[in-house]
């Protein structure tokens, strides 16, 4: 019997959010190289964001996220690469320290139902 509404258990910190933001991605290349690259997220939450970024990084590599609109750069750290069947190369990326005012926007608690309004 299946059950309407069903919805599994959260495990995310906060709520994802798709929006593409401008940003100018700075980092060292895998050969010791530094790098600067203008990107833009796919996703954002609180904790980091899901970019696309055609430069090669590793697992744990640092990065200097600036957000072209507010101008406020923040370090974060790789926590995740795949490439799409688009093609493209993207990453998923933490802040180091966590900062919630990064985006300059309020998350909900991941698996809160969205408002209705009346």
């Amino acid at each position: 019997m299946p059950v309407s509404g069903y919805r599994r258990g959260e495990k995310r910190r906060s709520a994802r959010v798709t929006m593409s933001v401008p940003l100018r991605v700075d980092g060292e290349s895998l050969s010791g190289e530094k790098f600067t690259v203008n990107t833009t997220t796919h996703t954002i939450s609180q904790y980091g964001c899901l970019m696309i970024l055609d430069q090669e990084v590793i697992l744990d590599q640092a990065l200097v996220l600036m957000n072209e609109y507010t101008r406020q750069s923040m370090q974060c750290r790789v926590v995740s690469t795949r490439r799409h069947r688009d093609g493209k190369k993207y990453v998923g990326v933490e802040f180091i320290p966590q900062n919630p005012n990064f985006w300059r926007m309020s998350f909900s608690k991941p698996g809160a139902r969205s408002l209705k309004r009346f």
